[in-house]
């Protein structure tokens, strides 16, 4: 079931929160300030082995992670969960060097907070991952629009290629036969010219 995150804007009450304390043993500072501004601090892990199945029993908001040191299994841990549910990750660690911070972002993280925890920052610093998390979503969603747009024109140039060939047709006139066909259709252009190379690379094999 897929929740409804809380918008940037609004505060963080309600937020539900995942923390893994991945080595540093301050999570009842973390718990006691998250039952202060009223957010649902679902579990507190110990291991990131739990993270997965933490993340199906919890379905948080937001996923901290209070480390102390970074290393390859909780880097690969993170990124897979990542990769199989996009959400706001916070990562509190005491001392990265510039290399292991790359790594961190790499893996998913929204921000890294470096020297120390300050208590009474984390509603600001939540605040400003939820907001990073919303600018590179809408940063991705951008990116995978423009990979589709790129996509689609080269299957559109391929399928006029092999209408120029099979039915000795100029460019514009394949171009107008690929349109027609998917106004006859009701289907977006690139669709029609994703079925004719399907359609084309059957025949090849046959």
């Amino acid at each position: 079931m897929n929740r409804t995150r809380p918008h940037t804007s609004m505060a963080v009450a309600g937020l539900r929160v995942l923390l893994l304390d991945h080595g540093q043993r301050r999570s009842p500072i973390f718990r006691a300030e998250l039952i202060r501004l009223r957010c649902q601090l679902l579990d507190v892990l110990d291991s990131v082995q739990d993270l997965p199945a933490a993340m199906l029993r919890s379905e948080p908001d937001l996923i901290l992670i209070d480390s102390e040191h970074l290393d390859a299994d909780l880097l690969a841990a993170l990124a897979a969960t990542v990769a199989s549910r996009h959400l706001p990750v916070l990562l509190f660690a005491d001392g990265l060097g510039p290399d292991a911070m790359r790594s961190a972002l790499q893996a998913g993280v929204n921000v890294v907070i470096v020297g120390g925890l300050q208590p009474q920052r984390l509603e600001s610093v939540l605040q400003l991952t939820l907001a990073r998390f919303e600018q590179d979503d809408q940063l991705r969603q951008e990116l995978d629009r423009v990979n589709t747009q790129l996509a689609d024109r080269k299957s559109i140039e391929r399928a006029k290629g092999i209408l120029m060939r099979e039915q000795h047709l100029d460019e514009d006139s394949a171009y107008h036969r690929l349109r027609r066909l998917a106004m006859d259709r009701g289907e977006p252009l690139a669709a029609v010219a994703a079925r004719l190379l399907e359609a084309d690379q059957l025949l090849r094999k046959a």
